[in-house]
């Protein structure tokens, strides 16, 4: 018999993670610590008790799952993933995942890995503006779909079942395309977030969608009023009308809970919402839960449901609770497969190999990518037809310090081994080739310099903590790239984009028309980071390999395997010139 009930009200709460970059334990592998508060085993107790206050739930992973640790590393070396479950997998489908959306580093490692690592995913994985191309893969057309639909069944307080659709869109960066071309180009087509998001929302409610879930990896523009990005494009998809909660991801920020999109119009920090839309970011590596619990009206008389209240919070994953003992041990053979493949030895340094000042003076482990990038470069070069030109190599630090009391990826002189290099190089890069000229690597360099605080002669004072007081800590570390083959002095006196001169080349002050091929990582050829110039067209060669695997075979190139360069005190930062060696 029907309810005599006008309105009956419940609540939907909706649980995202976003860019766990394949931590599952919660231990790093680099430090061979356990890390407390860190990987999906730890989130898991944060999804343990969301689920108990609210029991009508969705668990959605939002992108960035399968890249990005020492384990995938192993999984992509060594384990069978056509033949059988990625582990990473049997720990979404132990926590009953609802739906799944792709995220860029998805793609990192080809569409076959990418059909066979969700191939035994016990829930839709989607993705609304990635389109298939005849070229891909059969078994990935046959695991992807456009958008998830779930059906909920909700039994109101005179125990009748009231339906509950779903629908879950999701989306990501089209510049998966640049960055992985070599493993995308005629396979798949991206098209735009925002258009297709739209397109798919208004399908999806004419289809008869009760609530609207966008699963977007994808962040906004931080530290500015513009919120025009095709990257970042988080505040123009908050303006879709027919969206009920917003999941982003991709810049690793938690929402609420920052200030950074804080110059925005119509963002709430604290509440949550942007736009009027509530939004959420879970942060990196499994930190937070990102909570969005919608409160549901149901209307008796017309037989649907309307958002009327929603909630927004990243819930920061407890550090005291231990991690859960059932996910690490779903995943301990992989784990202890991952400690044996990390200790293989691949030769020696006679130099230490660090990171922590690379922010203001030459860095020896920057060096020794740079060198290794050169020696690809070479080897590639010479299989094609094109001109011989100069070569140089640029390459930023991934794990530098912004201060003086800050750790760093340090690998000290003696044996190196697999883990030592996946240390030194932690992203899943190929080696492009770039042409430019010698105003173009100026301008290069002039976006590297913004890394630099600006700062006034009093400031400036040789070696001390006015080095560290340079550094400008809203510019990431991998952004500030130095170019080997190349001398110059960065002025942090100067204006913005100002403040590289006396640079030279050979020893001669390089010519603006000069040319030269620069070995990159792919993502920055390809537009990573916005550095003028360098948008994929300036590209004239792509390599193949992983770059860890170009450290790995330069190091068996060398004589006895052994790396024992100096490090190169090519470029300078003004003030700091007499500062130690890195």
């Amino acid at each position: 018999m029907p309810s005599t009930n006008k309105n009956f009200s419940t609540t939907l709460r909706i649980m995202e993670t976003s860019d766990v970059h394949g931590q599952v334990r919660s231990f790093d592998y680099f430090s061979q610590q356990s890390q407390a508060g860190f990987g999906l085993a730890a989130t898991a107790n944060a999804i343990e008790q969301a689920r108990q206050q609210q029991p009508l739930n969705l668990l959605i992973e939002n992108g960035d799952l399968i890249q990005g640790s020492a384990l995938a590393d192993w999984a992509v070396a060594e384990y069978p993933v056509a033949e059988q479950t990625h582990p990473i997998l049997k720990v979404l489908n132990a926590l009953n995942y609802d739906v799944a959306n792709l995220g860029n580093h998805e793609f990192n490692f080809g569409l076959e890995f990418l059909a066979d690592t969700y191939r035994d995913a016990q829930f839709p994985v989607i993705s609304s503006n990635l389109q298939l191309l005849e070229a891909a893969p059969e078994k990935l057309k046959q695991r992807l779909v456009s958008q998830a639909w779930i059906d909920l069944a909700v039994t109101d307080t005179q125990g009748t079942e009231l339906p509950l659709k779903v629908a879950v869109v999701g989306v990501l960066p089209p510049q998966i395309m640049q960055w992985d071309q070599h493993h995308l180009a005629n396979k798949v087509e991206v098209l735009p977030m925002l258009s297709s998001a739209q397109h798919a929302v208004r399908r999806v409610r004419e289809q008869g969608a009760d609530v609207v879930i966008l699963a977007a990896h994808t962040g906004m523009p931080k530290q500015t009023s513009d919120p025009d990005d095709n990257e970042q494009a988080g505040w123009l998809l908050a303006g879709i009308d027919g969206v009920d909660a917003l999941l982003l991801g991709h810049q690793h920020e938690v929402f609420p809970g920052t200030e950074v999109y804080n110059a925005l119009s119509d963002v709430d920090s604290s509440k949550g919402t942007i736009r009027g839309t509530p939004a959420v970011q879970p942060g990196l590596y499994g930190s937070h839960l990102g909570l969005i619990d919608l409160t549901l009206s149901y209307n008796y008389s017309q037989a649907s449901w309307q958002v009327i209240d929603a909630q927004s919070e990243s819930r920061a994953v407890s550090k005291t609770i231990p991690a859960n003992a059932h996910i690490e041990e779903l995943v301990n053979e992989a784990h202890q497969a991952t400690l044996t493949f990390m200790q293989q030895p691949i030769g020696t340094t006679s130099r230490t190999l660090s990171y922590r000042t690379a922010r203001w003076q030459p860095s020896s482990a920057v060096q020794f990518v740079q060198r290794a990038q050169v020696w690809q470069a070479q080897q590639l070069l010479s299989a094609t037809e094109l001109p011989e030109l100069p070569i140089l190599s640029a390459a930023a630090p991934f794990d530098a310090a912004y201060t003086d009391a800050d750790q760093a990826t340090t690998i000290a002189a003696g044996p190196l081994t697999r883990g030592a290099i996946g240390d030194l190089y932690r992203y899943p890069n190929t080696l492009d080739i770039v042409k430019l000229n010698g105003a173009q690597l100026h301008a290069w360099l002039e976006r590297s310099a913004e890394g630099v605080h600006a700062a006034t002669a009093p400031a400036i004072a040789e070696g001390g903590p006015s080095c560290w007081s340079l550094i400008n800590p809203e510019f990431p570390h991998y952004n500030f790239d130095s170019i080997l083959g190349l001398s110059y002095q960065i002025d942090p006196q100067q204006a913005v984009g100002e403040r590289v001169s006396e640079i030279r080349y050979d020893g001669k002050p390089l010519q603006a028309e000069q040319e030269f091929y620069v070995a990159t990582n792919n993502y920055r050829a390809n537009g990573g980071g916005d550095f003028p110039h360098l948008d994929g067209s300036t590209t004239v060669v792509r390599g193949a390999d992983m770059l860890s695997d170009v450290l790995l075979k330069y190091i068996d190139s060398l004589p006895e395997q052994n790396f024992v360069e100096e490090t190169d005190r090519h470029w300078q930062l003004v003030g700091c010139e007499a500062n130690k060696k890195a």
